[in-house]
């Protein structure tokens, strides 16, 4: 925003950023409300995304929120890799199965080879059931980022990077480059932005906070309080350090903030009183 004129004199007004570290944020909201939403539904639904970010702006000195970056994976790296390719090799496909201990032990249980081949080739249909499965989620979680994206003022999310799905276990893996974008933005933007919120647990971020904090940005770190009062593990206590400041967002202000209400209140709210 230019500077604007006030009884002749310029004045310039503080522009915050808000970068945003989408899997431990994600990671966040199922520790605090892991009994009140369904994490398959990736964010709560009815969140005010809004009234958060513009809150935090508000604790901070800045009069105005700029933009928010929210950095998500932009693919999923599936183990074991290019299962349709596997299947028209089933001494190789049988040798990637047998390096998950359950599935090694159904083979050796089998001493009829073409029950076994029979086996190896039903056992990679199911994992490819369950590529297909999560690709499916995948697409879901892009869907409700669009939507945030369109309704949000000021929201842009940044996908890059890949996260590992493990398909015997079915279990996600650590990210790889969406921390990197996030603090390559960090510092090459810091041309638009006067405090820079991370809203994030990652000490990966220190070395980039500190350059931009030598540039004379003010730049705050958000942690999350449980319901107990006591800080929500997995803050960086290195990265809480070398900020400026950090907010610490009370638990009950976050219920808020997400509108999740505890699964017991809300079933006995939608009881109806007798007169």
């Amino acid at each position: 925003m230019p500077p604007r004129s006030f009884w002749g004199a310029k004045m310039k007004f503080k522009a915050a950023c808000i970068f945003v570290d989408g899997e431990n944020l994600r990671h966040s909201l199922c520790d605090l409300f892991c009994t009140d939403f369904d994490p398959t539904d990736y964010l709560p639904k009815k969140a005010s995304w809004s009234a958060f970010f513009d809150d935090l702006v508000s604790k901070v000195d800045a009069e105005f929120r700029l933009r928010t970056y929210w950095y998500v994976v932009d693919e999923i790296d599936f183990w074991p890799y290019n299962l349709p390719k596997l299947r028209r090799d089933p001494k190789q496909l049988e040798a990637i199965l047998r390096k998950d201990r359950y599935w090694a032990g159904k083979f050796d249980a089998e001493s009829d080879l073409a029950k076994r081949a029979l086996l190896v080739q039903a056992t990679a249909a199911e994992l490819q059931q369950r590529e297909r499965s999560m690709k499916s989620r995948f697409d879901g979680w892009q869907q409700v980022q669009n939507g945030i994206a369109h309704h949000v003022d000021s929201v842009e999310f940044r996908r890059a990077g890949s996260i590992r799905y493990d398909l015997f276990k079915r279990r996600l893996g650590d990210e790889k480059g969406v921390d990197v974008k996030l603090a390559t933005d960090l510092l090459s933007l810091n041309g638009i932005y006067d405090v820079g919120i991370v809203v994030s647990g990652d000490g990966d971020y220190v070395p980039a906070v500190q350059t931009v904090k030598d540039w004379g940005k003010h730049i705050v770190n958000v942690s999350f309080l449980k319901k107990s009062g006591g800080v929500l593990p997995g803050g960086a206590r290195r990265l809480n350090q070398i900020t400026d400041r950090v907010i610490e967002v009370e638990f009950g202000d976050m219920q808020k903030f997400m509108n999740v209400l505890p699964v017991v209140k809300a079933a006995a709210a939608a009881i109806p009183v007798a007169p």
